[in-house]
């Protein structure tokens, strides 16, 4: 797996370097044409795309250093539906917060708004009107759950969320949910799915509160 991790960083930068160029190039054009061209666009948003799975696979290569704090979940998830408020709306969905007062946790308050902000950001790419998160105690655990009314998940996609490069969207890796996975890992927690076809999907994200 080290070896494996070395190679995704070493192809990565590779891609990097000339995309860099490319996209030089590209806007050096599109500053030049006296016209327009809607080709110049779709150009650097696919190098921008290609950019953010070179990003990723960094980020999946690379062990990251997990810096634990006492934080207030209420806090983070905040700041996240704060952040993602814009990008819901944009997507046609409102997306709120109902969070207990005083849910404590030890955790890397970067990475979990990362991984929250991956989960909302598929909740809002579903089709959903409606995105709700709710943060709750649950015996030695907090519990988070996303929920959405969209579209849903069938069964046999959800045996697979989390693999890198899985997913059903036109333009998704799947590399989103495969780092979210590994932070929840790296905080002792866990995941799980529940979601009916045409009803909607409920993320569950189990994290050990702090005793």
């Amino acid at each position: 797996m080290a070896v494996v991790g070395e190679l995704a960083a070493g192809i990565a930068h590779e891609i990097r370097n000339p995309l860099t160029s490319l996209r030089g190039f590209v806007q050096l054009f599109q500053d030049e044409s006296k016209e327009n061209n809607p080709l110049h666009r779709i150009m650097l948003d696919e190098l921008e795309r290609i950019n953010t799975i070179a990003s990723e696979l960094l980020v999946l290569s690379r062990p990251q250093e997990v810096a634990f704090q006492r934080c207030n979940l209420r806090q983070v998830l905040g700041d996240v539906v704060q952040l993602m408020g814009t990008n819901s709306q944009l997507n046609g969905a409102t997306l709120s917060l109902q969070a207990e007062e005083g849910l404590s946790l030890e955790c890397d308050p970067n990475q979990l708004k990362q991984l929250f902000i991956n989960v909302v950001k598929n909740a809002a790419e579903s089709g959903a009107s409606a995105i709700v998160v709710r943060a709750f105690p649950s015996g030695t655990q907090i519990c988070v759950a996303v929920e959405d009314n969209g579209c849903g998940i069938s069964a046999d996609r959800i045996e697979r969320l989390g693999e890198p490069f899985y997913s059903q969207k036109e333009r998704g890796t799947g590399l989103g949910l495969t780092i979210s996975h590994k932070i929840v890992e790296a905080h002792h927690g866990a995941i799980q799915y529940k979601s009916e076809l045409g009803t909607g999907t409920t993320v569950f994200i189990a994290l050990p509160k702090v005793q």
